[in-house]
């Protein structure tokens, strides 16, 4: 069985008008399927398939239209609404009324808890244990605080020479 896409079923219901147009036009009635049909019925039954797959073409042919102008607008107006937000932050900052009004909601900041903190440090004490055991140099350790005995060194200033001869 033939593939059936659109242009097999405009070129199918053109031949089928030209072939009772030009063999079934003398007759009275088509028998089809058990229902008496008159040749301009059979005709208008394929125009209309025509007519809708026409109809179809043109419906798609303006969707893409209208989504390639869809997106173009809305790249503009990401862009735009980006910089309109910086823009009402900064001009309400202290104002969350106001930036809510504009639908803009500023997150707060949250500190993280004693638990997440305590983690964290276990965590480096881990990686560092870890890293002095197999890393390149085994045994030489990665020191968790600045060493608090290192003396800075001393700043020395230049002595300045004497002007002679005045």
């Amino acid at each position: 069985m033939a593939t059936i896409n659109q242009q097999t079923v405009k070129n199918r219901d053109n031949a089928r008008i030209a072939g009772i147009q030009k063999h079934c036009m003398t007759q009275a009635s088509i028998l089809v399927g058990g229902v008496a049909y008159t040749p301009a019925q059979a005709i208008q039954i394929y125009q209309n398939d025509l007519d809708a797959a026409a109809a179809v073409a043109q419906a798609r042919s303006a969707y893409k239209a209208a989504l390639a102008k869809a997106k173009a607008t809305e790249a503009t107006t990401v862009t735009f609404d980006s910089a309109f937000k910086h823009c009402i932050e900064g001009a309400y900052a202290g104002e969350p009324a106001t930036l809510d009004d504009f639908g803009v909601t500023v997150k707060g900041y949250t500190a993280p808890s004693v638990t997440t903190k305590a983690a964290a440090v276990a965590k480096a004490a881990a990686t560092r244990a870890l890293h002095s055991a197999t890393g390149t140099n085994p045994g030489l350790t990665i020191p968790a605080t600045p060493s608090s005995t290192a003396q800075p060194a001393p700043v020395t200033t230049p002595a300045t020479p004497a002007i002679a001869g005045k």
